[in-house]
């Protein structure tokens, strides 16, 4: 199912071993059946609700309500990858049970925080209608940003502490503090990415209070090349290319042994920072109607570059900062 919800996680989870890997693969999933239930399951919001009260409590064990989510997930999915995979659900819980405790736990902390976070959006959102932002102001976007994939860094950093232990108290909790930026920094990327095709569904992600100061509305968005578009863009890349340049902060914290793991936080940042840079090329993006995708040679041209210098910290940050552009400090 992973290479069919994500192509590009499926590269690098595929770095991931034993019960972390699977403890991660199945958080991922879990995740994206979360996703699909915001963004793939069109209902008003009492139905919103439901579904993710049905979610929620069969993260918690109620078979009743998983064989309704399930059943009625699969009466809608009509060729859905995302809504497939909620049908597919009892398979995926089944795996997370088989979980030792302190891997399974964190999985299921990051899943009820980032579903519970969907819901409110969601739910709201569906009051509201398309004419209006998903989200209010900056403090939205900053909460929204940890709801969907900051949480998940908190995740991936416990399970790898339970996977492999804690060398010092010290060093653990300076990874959580940092272990938010990799989510958030990969979600403001992707909220301007998926501009072209968000905009267009009635899906605006960029705060209202940016667009109210430069007299737009999300119709403003698309169709047309305007001034005050292209400041909300770039107001959007900046935070993006600010978040993906603290990268390295989180994972110079980790074990340069632990190689696979850097190189899986490492990965997503290095495509992402390209993603942006192969989008504002063209000069369609953001308002026109494709979505430019990175070439896949790109994405292995970064990959293979920073395999070659992982295990030693100034290289790696040196290469990080090379290979995105991003000012960073030296190591």
């Amino acid at each position: 199912m992973l290479p069919r919800v994500s192509r590009t996680f499926a590269i690098n989870i595929r770095l991931l071993r034993g019960r972390f890997g699977e403890a991660v693969r199945v958080g991922y999933l879990l995740c994206r059946a979360a996703d699909a239930l915001e963004d793939s399951w069109p209902g008003d919001a009492a139905a919103i609700h439901r579904h993710f009260a049905h979610f929620l409590a069969a993260l918690d064990g109620d078979r009743t309500a998983l064989a309704t989510l399930t059943r009625e997930a699969g009466h809608v999915a009509g060729g859905r990858t995302d809504l497939e995979l909620v049908a597919a659900l009892p398979r995926v819980l089944n795996v997370v049970r088989a979980l030792p405790s302190a891997h399974r736990d964190p999985v299921l902390r990051c899943v009820h925080t980032l579903a519970s976070g969907m819901e409110r959006y969601a739910a709201r959102a569906a009051t509201r209608g398309e004419e209006r932002p998903y989200l209010d102001d900056e403090r939205e976007l900053d909460d929204y940003c940890w709801t969907v994939a900051g949480c998940v860094g908190v995740m991936l950093t416990e399970v790898f502490a339970a996977e492999y232990g804690i060398e010092s108290a010290t060093a653990h909790e300076a990874r959580l503090a940092q272990a938010p930026i990799v989510g958030e920094a990969l979600q403001l990327t992707n909220i301007l990415l998926d501009w072209p095709v968000d905009m267009r569904r009635g899906r605006c992600y960029v705060p209202a209070s940016w667009l109210d100061e430069q007299g737009l509305t999300p119709a403003d968005l698309v169709g047309r090349d305007t001034p005050a578009m292209r400041a909300v863009a770039a107001r959007l890349a900046e935070r993006a290319r600010a978040a993906l340049a603290r990268v390295p902060d989180y994972v110079d914290l980790l074990p340069p042994r632990r190689v696979r793991y850097r190189l899986f936080c490492l990965w997503p940042a290095l495509w992402a920072s390209r993603s942006l840079d192969h989008a504002l090329r063209d000069p369609e993006f953001p308002w026109g109607a494709r979505r430019p995708k990175l070439p896949k040679h790109e994405l292995w041209r970064s990959a293979l570059g920073s395999a070659l210098i992982a295990i030693r910290r100034g290289s790696l940050r040196r290469f990080y900062a090379r290979d995105t552009g991003a000012a960073l400090a030296a190591g």
